[in-house]
């Protein structure tokens, strides 16, 4: 039980520090700061390493005991008797939740400023809605039948 205690408060180490990183992430987002994007990417590496061997450690000791990872597991700690267990456990699952929320938060802030830039990419290319007939592909003026005024393009 120590040693799964000790692999737990690493591995809630190591959550916290990759939420740290996903914060600092959000705010390049952000900023659209490509080289501290690169920067964060690269000191994300190890810590997505080690909560992979975390992962599997915890596996193995589940089916070392016989437990299924998440209620089952939580159960097995608390009928364990081990307050200092079950308080790396909570505190892990804390920090864990922090990751995947903030993760979350970020592929969302990714996903809105591809949209954005995928929106301005296609005024630029002639293939917004507001500018379809102004224009045809090849920069010449739409042959539509009715001539717009300068104000109305």
């Amino acid at each position: 039980m120590e040693q799964m205690e000790k692999l737990l408060i690493q591995a809630q180490l190591d959550c916290e520090a990759f939420a740290e990183l996903l914060d600092q992430e959000q705010q390049a987002l952000i900023d659209r700061d490509m080289p501290e994007l690169e920067r964060l990417l690269a000191a994300k590496a190890p810590l997505v390493d080690a909560l992979s061997r975390h992962d599997r450690a915890i596996q193995t000791w589940c089916s070392q005991l016989g437990v299924a990872p998440g209620d089952d597991l939580r159960q097995h700690i608390q009928s364990s008797d081990s307050a200092s267990l079950l308080q790396s456990y909570t505190a892990f699952q804390a920090a864990l939740q922090r990751c995947q929320a903030s993760n979350l938060r970020n592929a969302r802030l990714v996903r809105h400023n591809q949209q954005a830039t995928s929106h301005l990419l296609d005024l630029l290319r002639n293939q917004g809605e507001s500018s379809q007939s102004i224009y045809d592909r090849q920069g010449l003026a739409s042959r539509s039948g009715s001539p717009r005024n300068l104000t109305k393009a």
